[in-house]
């Protein structure tokens, strides 16, 4: 009796995780920031340092960097959250002061205020334990 063998070869597995991921793009690296009332300056969420995203700096000091990333995740299509939430998310600039680190140059800044923002007609927003949350309700109050 022959068995025939249903699952994918290495080559052809690697094919459609590469067809999977050009369907779905590549994940975004986000850090999570709070706008400090009254002010350009933002706050890590795993931090209290005022930063300014806007600062050109060459290098960014490694207790920044480690703030950052404790507030950071990364972010890709699935259940919850649609390829045109990923994209918009995709499509946004990198701060200034991310490009100073290597550890940061890939990432993109969610600004939060009143713990949410709102991008490409969708309010967005972070719940420490429950992670990222996208409301797809009509945002633009019309």
């Amino acid at each position: 009796m022959m068995h025939a063998d249903w699952g994918l070869d290495d080559g052809a597995a690697a094919a459609a995780a590469s067809g999977l991921e050009e369907e779905m793009g590549p994940p975004v690296h986000l850090v999570l920031v709070r706008r400090l009332p009254g002010s350009p300056l933002v706050a890590p969420l795993a931090g209290r340092a005022a930063l300014d995203l806007q600062a050109e700096q060459e290098t960014v000091d490694d207790e920044t960097v480690r703030i950052l990333l404790d507030s950071s995740l990364v972010v890709e299509v699935g259940e919850d959250i649609g390829p045109e939430v990923v994209e918009a998310l995709r499509s946004m600039a990198v701060p200034p002061l991310f490009r100073g680190s290597a550890w940061l140059r890939r990432c993109r800044a969610l600004v939060l205020e009143d713990g949410c923002a709102v991008l490409g007609g969708v309010r967005i927003g972070y719940r420490t334990g429950r992670g990222l949350w996208v409301d797809h309700a009509d945002v633009t109050g019309e």
